[in-house]
């Protein structure tokens, strides 16, 4: 399987830019790492998630991503192993339409997209438009990349429960994760397919089991989520992906059939605001109301509402700015 732990990819300097590192080079910089942590005894969390294991879906193409998520992990979650998992380039790779649509209609998502509005206040409902567009390459790369972590998941189960924790390369942990993660543990419902811990929070939540956990109706982003084989399967037989992947997920959350539930308040974060260095082109930028809110789609964190000139930024952005020569070590 390659590499355990997250600590695997301290090893790499800042940048990544042209570095080349022989492999006995990484072994000794990840046992030496490995002998600090085992110092420390890290608190693990609790209950059904105490032996939760996880994987970072990456580009090959961006070892810089890899290496500051791994350093936040290795900072505030040091006792989680992680497993670097290639991510599919929607670009490079041949993505079956069994697997994912070329197309896909707004239509569900607009009905959410004018709850969160009515729910924030926002007096934009007029510009959110039911419509047939085309994915953009990074978000067929990004779908094929779920579908291959929810079989991976399977894999790593046999025929066990254990559940996978699933983060993209720009997932930021929290200072308090091990902790509320440990009393979600405790109470999360036996029926839950998936765990958000980050989202972007569309309707009203269906119901709160504790102050740090609530059921989930349709909640966006899949920067960071836990999902158990029942729901892995789940989602596995409503192939193809026919819309973004984080959408996917909701919808099924919405009709009733994934048992959806997130932690509250988040204790993963996006490293950036959306669509800031992001290697996925969004679609679908659905309107050009400027609002205060940091996670509304588009809105680069200065309150410009995200457009200029009427381009939004990062659409059809599916590649970073600058190239990367080296290839990030492959798990697998």
């Amino acid at each position: 399987m390659g590499y355990v732990a997250n600590v695997q990819w301290s090893a790499f300097p800042g940048g990544m830019r042209r570095a080349r590192l022989t492999r006995s080079m990484i072994q000794k910089k990840i046992a030496k790492h490995r002998s600090k942590s085992k110092s420390k005894s890290p608190k693990k969390a609790k209950g059904m998630l105490s032996d939760l294991q996880a994987i970072v879906v990456n580009l090959d193409r961006r070892c810089d991503r890899l290496e500051e998520c791994s350093s936040k992990l290795s900072k505030h979650v040091p006792w989680l192993p992680v497993q670097r998992f290639r991510a599919s380039d929607g670009k490079q790779d041949v993505i079956s339409e069994s697997d994912v649509t070329r197309a896909w209609n707004t239509g569900s998502n607009v009905v959410y997209q004018k709850k969160r509005a009515i729910r924030k206040g926002w007096d934009d409902l007029d510009s959110y438009k039911v419509q047939t567009l085309q994915h953009s390459h990074g978000e067929r790369g990004c779908s094929m990349s779920h579908i291959r972590a929810w079989r991976r998941c399977l894999e790593l189960a046999g025929d066990s429960d254990q559940p996978l924790l699933v983060l993209e390369d720009d997932a930021s942990p929290t200072d308090n994760f091990t902790e509320v993660l440990g009393k979600v543990g405790k109470v999360l419902p036996r029926d839950a397919h998936v765990l958000y811990l980050g989202y972007s929070q569309a309707a009203e939540w269906r119901r709160e089991i504790s102050p740090e956990l609530v059921e989930s109706e349709y909640v966006w982003t899949t920067v960071a989520y836990v999902i158990w084989p029942a729901g892995a399967r789940l989602l596995l037989s409503k192939l193809p992906v026919n819309q973004p992947v984080d959408n996917f997920m909701a919808a099924a959350c919405a009709n009733g059939e994934l048992k959806a539930y997130c932690v509250r308040p988040k204790i993963i974060l996006q490293a950036d605001a959306w669509n800031v260095k992001s290697d996925v082109g969004h679609s679908d930028e659905v309107s050009d109301v400027q609002h205060s809110d940091l996670f509304y789609p588009g809105l680069p964190g200065d309150g410009s509402g995200g457009v200029v000139d009427g381009v939004f930024f990062g659409l059809d952005s599916d590649t970073s700015d600058e190239e990367v020569d080296e290839v990030c070590p492959s798990a697998h």
